[in-house]
Parts: C-alpha cells; sequence; structure tokens
C-alpha cells in the first residue's frame, strides 16, 4: 500500500477498487479485524494514537473485543454528532422556509 493516494479516472477497468472502498471500508475491515478477529492489543494501541483517539484504560484492557470496538469507533467516527452537525448544515432553518411547508413537516395528518 502507498501512503499516498490519487483519484484517477477508470479504475475498475485498471481492476482498481473503488474509492469508497479505499478510503472507507478498507480502514474500517481494518479496524475490525485487528480489534474483534486478531484481538490485537498492541494494534489497537497504535490505532488509538495514530488516529487520536480517546479510549480509556478499561476500555483498552476490556476483554470483550467487542466492547472495545464500540469505544474505539465511538471516538473514532462519532456517527450521531456527525449526522446531526450535517443536518444543521444542509437544513434550512425554520425561519427561512414557508409557513405552510413548516405547517407540512410539523403536522403531517392535516393533509387533505
Amino acid at each position: 500500500h502507498s501512503k499516498t493516494r490519487k483519484v484517477t479516472k477508470g479504475a475498475q477497468e485498471k481492476a482498481k477498487k473503488p474509492l469508497f472502498v479505499q478510503l472507507v471500508l478498507e480502514n474500517l475491515w481494518s479496524v475490525y479485524e485487528n480489534i474483534v478477529v486478531r484481538k490485537d492489543k498492541e494494534k489497537l494501541i497504535k490505532m488509538v494514537e495514530s488516529l487520536n483517539v480517546k479510549m480509556t484504560a478499561r476500555d483498552l484492557r476490556h476483554t470483550d473485543a467487542k466492547v472495545q470496538l464500540q469505544a474505539f469507533c465511538s471516538q473514532w467516527l462519532p456517527l450521531a454528532s456527525t449526522v446531526l452537525d450535517m443536518v444543521c448544515a444542509k437544513l434550512p432553518s425554520p425561519c427561512e422556509i414557508s409557513e405552510e411547508k413548516v405547517e407540512r413537516l410539523m403536522c403531517p395528518s392535516n393533509q387533505s
């Protein structure tokens, strides 16, 4: 694996993996494999340090790999707060939409 990745066209024709697989899925698979499958504590500590993830000593010592995976992922990829941040960034403010639209969103049963 090279450390630098380039976005190029025609990756599938060249038998390369799609960008989503390279940048997202391979990293998730690696985390899962090292924590759950191999139960590699040293690799977990390296990942925690390199990604600047904050895990408690208790989580690092835990014998249940799924607990460790949950703790690692909730710090590395905090899904709930990330989704909320994106919703807030992308949805228009309620003050900026029409009253009719607000009413449709808030009271869907009143529609005919």
